[in-house]
């Protein structure tokens, strides 16, 4: 009996270690909503792409339009590109860092959510840093940004808890402390919303000023008014973990590209906060579990939260994209982690 007894406690102490020890996950409580089958219903037809871009063009996190007519890529060595009408890319910019989001002011004006410098302002002299990165400031994960036609930001700052490249942690954890700022200036910012699971891409509607979030463990698309810091929820249950977000002027449609399907095995130990911890430590020790395919996934739904369209195409291995968006009556799309751009056919309408 007392043999019995010592086991045990050895067994406990042991299972305490690995749980609450050093290198431990801060595991919560966390219950996303689950997908919606008639979603995944949409993401069942393959598109093939159009087209390669520039396979050596590697993590172009964000694409984006220019007022001078150009498509903006933010790329994994900091570098930014923009591609010409006659389709050559050339280099725009280097931050120095890891620039994520990309934005243009109504002046012209280019902004970047840098992961590793902050808020960013381009001057003809280089770039002004309007917020920084804790230590020194406020953010912690600086992500995505849009800039509103009265100059005003709204940015994402992902999580207070885990900074650039440590995102599958923060999904372990079920990490619920995203934050989405309003920046009026340098070093002036409030905070909108508090308490999100990885929020993630934004854009606005420039004729109603509304800003749409994505949130990516939840598998939500937020709405937001900026002046009122009003937030509703435009669609969730989403198939796949939303990324960057963009607003489509022409169709009216909010595009969110997908880099990977809901991980619902993984999701499942959510509600289980201590046999998430176990898991992690298990994970430490026997590496991460394999990771399913990977196609680029994307999906737009109208400013009611209707699904209009969703792209799947191929398997090719890769990552999967980041963002999504209509330029020049292509789907352009491309990832953090993937070489080149992927040009689609814009989807029919699957309705």
């Amino acid at each position: 009996m007392r043999f019995a007894i010592i086991i045990a406690v050895i067994l406990a102490a042991i299972t305490g270690l690995a749980a609450w020890g050093p290198g431990s996950l801060n595991a919560m409580h966390f219950e996303p909503p689950q997908p919606d089958p008639a979603l995944e219903a949409r993401f069942e037809t393959e598109t093939a792409p159009l087209r390669q871009e520039r396979n050596d063009l590697h993590g172009a996190e964000d694409l984006e339009p220019g007022p001078d007519g150009r498509l903006y890529a933010s790329l994994a060595d900091g570098r930014i590109m923009a591609r010409g009408p006659s389709g050559d890319w050339e280099m725009v910019a280097e931050t120095g860092g890891r620039p994520l989001g990309l934005a243009f002011a109504p002046d012209g004006t280019l902004f970047v959510a840098d992961a590793r410098l902050g808020l960013l302002r381009q001057t003809e002299g280089g770039w002004q840093t309007w917020l920084a990165p804790a230590p020194d400031g406020p953010l912690v994960f600086p992500d995505d940004l849009t800039v509103l036609e009265d100059g005003r930001i709204v940015m994402t700052d992902a999580s207070l808890r885990h900074g650039y490249g440590d995102h599958m942690a923060s999904f372990f954890e079920g990490d619920q402390t995203g934050r989405v700022l309003l920046v009026t200036g340098s070093g002036a910012y409030e905070e909108l919303a508090a308490g999100l699971g990885f929020i993630n891409g934004v854009d606005h509607d420039p004729e109603t000023g509304l800003v749409y979030l994505n949130e990516t463990w939840t598998g939500r698309i937020w709405q937001l008014d900026p002046d009122t810091a009003e937030m509703s929820v435009l669609i969730e249950g989403l198939p796949g973990y939303p990324d960057n977000l963009e607003f489509d002027r022409e169709s009216g449609l909010v595009w969110a590209a997908m880099p990977s399907p809901r991980a619902m095995d993984l999701e499942a130990l959510h509600p289980r906060p201590f046999v998430k911890r176990l898991a992690w430590r298990w994970i430490q020790l026997a590496g991460p579990p394999p990771l399913p395919a990977r196609p680029p996934m994307a999906i737009a739904v109208d400013t009611d939260g209707r699904p209009a369209l969703a792209l799947r195409g191929p398997d090719d291995g890769a990552d999967g994209i980041t963002t999504a968006l209509v330029w020049n009556g292509e789907l352009w799309t491309a990832g953090l982690a993937r070489d080149g751009i992927t040009v689609f056919p814009v989807p029919g309408d699957h309705e």
